[in-house]
């Protein structure tokens, strides 16, 4: 159905035809039965458009855009064939007298057509007078018979040959100052396009009968074929020929273009038979499908034969002609005025582009909401059912389709070989991953890019196996022309959906390293296909390749997975190797097993344990069993070295910037590991004093049990005496001097200032939202009757401005780790409701949500104040 603007475009164009001038936006809203607003905004929208002018003030008029470019009417002038297009105009308007082209393609694609438009393009353009003429050849007409086509073409003198009793002009006079299209050009006899050449470079030409004195003219030339170039023509002739414009076939149109073909001929019956017609999307999406060898003529017949049988078989008096394939109950229909002005496009466009933008906002939803993978995987289908429905703009070019689903069947070789990874997939479903690409290709310039990264970055969090194995396969894919987070998100939802839950069943990080080119991969693959799953990944490393450059490669795979693993296998080919856990444990939050002299046997063995989410310590119990004939060793705990860890509630990037201030100051040789805050409360949790052996000292942000031996120390306890002479103490046992000491009291201080919080805002402006953040302590204060400290205070403007700077940029933040609100104290509902009206004015502001889980990590801060 038209959208509601173009029928208001259509009223405009009534009212115009009418006689009325000036016609103003009361008068337009009357005349279509809409409210002056509603008239007003779909007027704005069109003239957004650039179908409708506006002029005048008070009141404000308008009138219908005209199309002037004499291209427009020609099928695909602004789409696929726009390049076409575009050097055609060049060729009529290059000085002095432009150039010849030859236009190429099957029958019935638009040549003559085209070569006529030329024609006009060029009256348009005052290149040539009024009176000069686009005269027509068809040279098949006498491709028998030569000395004809030379009269023809050239004209002859008299008595030049029997009955030729006076001189007669020939086309190429007629055309003088004009166009001379040459048709069928390859039924051009050689002799006759070698006459052509003098007339091509000079301008001259001799009649038939004439020696002497030959005749000057001014033509253009424009011919056109069906055949290959280099078996007809001489190369002589086609190096005259400067422009080859080659128009493609019906089927090789892209898929809007053929629609409006159809419709287009379909148009131009309903104004034959002065009747609109309710065409069935069935019976277009039929015609789309016809193969019918480049001609475009044959869908025209088609056409004509469908309008003249419902025409005959109308026994209604209704509006509407029937064009129906009768074969289904349920259908769609497209209807065409022939007093309407002749405008597809809207008809088979996505309203507004707004569905594409809606599918990632559900998509993002969902992931929000934790739904289940096949939520979302059912909001892409139909999505992509109902695109197809609506006759979707969509170019799906027929050798890249190809190409592409020769890459993605690639792909799943590669994703079973190496990864273990069995996926059912058919044609129908790579045709939909492909269609789905090239939606989001389409409109790529409406998506917003960050949202779709945020998508990612959630996906990544509830799938990192999953989503790691995609991008794998997205780099494979090389899909350039989109956004790498967009074709990632399109695989693990049509492509990897099915095995989410087997991939990510895997609980521990699983690594193969070995010198040489095929080793690791060829172990990897025997693995991971008899556990059917990715268990290991694998690294073939060249045997000059420095240990350093093996190490940075690891850890760069390292440093990408966003699991919190259960523990880390290292399984390596050689001794040397096996010293790389110095470089990689301080990357691991998680025990460390490595195994030298890696086999088939022990990595299937390992894999098998793994498969059946066996323990850590009882895989490397198990492991001891090897050193027979290979080295194990253990590596348990943080780190092997005495460390310092630092674990912020606010952020892993507050951590590294209190690492920063330690390195830069410290004089010792202190491993100083970052944690996220709910890995350090698992590992706490989960472990027992030995864990934490090395570990000499945890700084946090917020008050914890002592859970282990180690020390913990609030790092805003720092600013008062007792934990300044507190750390020092512990930092003097590690071999600090008291210079280091002071120096790194200073730093940290200078940095816990709100000059410091704002340094770290990336995105909101540190004066803004230090103002809110003042804001909010003070209703907090108020409410609780409290007076908070300078140090508390500090803590709290740093927490929460860098929350809401988190929730902004993060649109989907999670939940994770949030009390069940039936569970909860009568202080901790009253807690979170007053918090929601504390936010409600920033929330507003910044147009955020602050979710359920910031909410309990405020409760957690505030919780020794509040709780009587």
């Amino acid at each position: 159905m038209k959208k509601a603007r173009f029928k208001v475009r259509d009223v405009l164009k009534e009212l115009l035809n009418s006689g009325l001038k000036d016609i103003s936006t009361e008068e337009i809203a009357k005349a279509a039965e809409l409210t002056r607003g509603v008239t007003s905004s779909y007027l704005s929208q069109l003239r957004k458009d650039g179908l409708v002018i506006k002029y005048g003030t008070k009141p404000v008029y308008w009138k219908i855009k005209e199309n002037t470019d004499v291209f427009s009417r020609f099928i695909g002038s602004s789409g696929s064939l726009k390049k076409v297009i575009e050097s055609a105009k060049s060729s009529v308007v290059y000085p002095p007298n432009g150039f010849p082209l030859i236009i190429t393609g099957p029958s019935g694609t638009g040549k003559s057509y085209l070569a006529s438009l030329l024609y006009k393009y060029a009256h348009q353009q005052h290149v040539i007078t009024e009176s000069a003429k686009f005269v027509v050849l068809n040279c098949a007409d006498y491709a028998n018979n030569p000395e004809l086509l030379s009269s023809v073409l050239f004209g002859y003198k008299r008595g030049a040959f029997t009955g030729a009793d006076k001189d007669t002009t020939g086309l190429v006079k007629q055309a003088d100052g004009g166009y001379l299209f040459l048709d069928e050009i390859h039924r051009l006899p050689i002799e006759s396009q070698e006459k052509l050449f003098t007339l091509l470079d000079t301008g001259y030409y001799y009649p038939l009968g004439e020696n002497k004195d030959a005749l000057k003219v001014n033509i253009r030339f424009i011919f056109a074929t069906t055949e290959q170039l280099d078996n007809y023509l001489l190369q002589t002739f086609r190096r005259r020929v400067p422009l080859n414009l080659e128009l493609p076939s019906f089927s090789k149109r892209p898929l809007f273009e053929r629609y409006q073909i159809i419709l287009h001929f379909f148009y131009q019956e309903a104004i034959s038979i002065q009747r609109d017609l309710k065409i069935a999307y069935s019976v277009l999406k039929s015609l789309v499908a016809i193969s019918s060898g480049g001609n475009i003529g044959t869908i025209q017949n088609k056409v004509k034969l469908m309008c003249a049988d419902a025409y005959r078989n109308d026994t209604s008096s209704g509006r509407y002609i029937m064009i129906d394939d009768k074969q289904t109950f349920l259908e769609d229909y497209i209807y065409l005025e022939y007093q309407k002005i002749e405008n597809f496009e809207p008809l088979m466009s996505l309203d507004d582009k707004q569905s594409v933008l809606n599918l990632i906002n559900i998509l993002k939803k969902n992931e929000h909401q934790k739904a289940p993978i096949s939520d979302s995987v059912l909001e892409i289908q139909s999505f992509l059912h109902d695109t197809r429905q609506l006759v979707l703009n969509i170019d799906l070019d027929e050798k890249i389709t190809n190409i592409m689903t020769s890459k993605v069947k690639k792909i799943i070789v590669f994703l079973r070989h190496r990864y273990g990874q069995t996926i059912d997939i058919t044609d129908n479903d790579i045709k939909n991953l492909i269609y789905f690409l090239d939606i989001l290709l389409y409109f790529s310039e409406q998506l917003n890019l960050k949202d779709s990264e945020v998508l990612l970055q959630s996906i990544k969090k509830r799938y990192p196996r999953t989503t790691y194995l995609a991008m794998l396969a997205a780099q494979k894919l090389d899909f350039k022309e989109l956004s790498q987070s967009l074709v990632v998100l399109a695989l693990v939802f049509l492509i990897f959906a099915p095995k989410v839950s087997a991939i990510e069943k895997i609980d521990m990080l699983a690594i193969i390293v070995s010198h040489g080119e095929t080793m690791a991969a060829s172990i990897q693959s025997v693995v991971n296909n008899l556990c059917c799953n990715y268990i290991f990944e694998s690294f073939d490393m060249p045997i000059e390749t420095s240990m350093m450059d093996i190490s940075k490669e690891i850890g760069n795979f390292i440093s990408q997975q966003s699991q919190a693993y259960k523990g880390t296998i290292l399984m390596f080919d050689m001794g040397s190797l096996s010293q790389m856990y110095k470089e990689i444990k301080p990357l691991l939050s998680s025990d460390l097993l490595v195994i030298n002299n890696v086999t088939t046997a022990t990595a299937l063995d390992i894999g098998l344990q793994i498969q059946q989410n066996s323990q850590f310590k009882e895989i490397a119990e198990k492991a001891e069993a090897y050193r027979d004939v290979i080295s194990t060793q253990y590596y348990e705990g943080i780190s092997q070295k005495q460390n310092i860890i630092i674990s912020c509630m606010s952020g892993e990037g507050l951590s590294k910037e209190i690492k920063k201030i330690i390195k830069k100051v410290s004089q010792t040789d202190t491993d100083i590991i970052t944690m996220d805050y709910k890995d350090l409360k698992n590992s706490l949790d989960n472990h027992d004093h030995e864990y934490f052996r090395n570990t000499k000292i945890i700084l946090t942000t917020t008050d914890i049990p002592q859970y282990t031996l180690t020390p913990i120390i609030n790092i805003y306890d720092i600013m008062d005496k007792p934990g300044t002479k507190k750390l020092g103490e512990l930092l003097k046992e590690l071999g600090e001097s008291d210079q280091s000491i002071n120096a790194l009291i200073e730093e940290l201080l200078k940095f816990f200032t709100i000059e410091g919080i704002g340094d770290r805002l990336e995105f909101l402006n540190p004066e803004v939202v230090i103002k809110e953040v003042q804001k909010i302590t003070s209703k907090y204060e108020k409410y609780y009757h409290l007076s908070l400290s300078g140090k508390i205070k500090l803590n709290l403007y740093m927490h929460i401005s860098l929350m809401l700077e988190r929730t902004l940029v993060s649109s989907n933040s999670n939940n994770k780790g949030h009390t069940i609100r039936e569970q909860m104290s009568e202080t901790q509902l009253e807690f979170y409701s007053v918090s929601k009206n504390i936010f409600h004015d920033v929330e507003t502001k910044y147009n955020i949500t602050v979710n359920d889980y910031e909410i309990s990590l405020m409760y957690e801060l505030l919780r020794p104040l509040v709780v009587d």
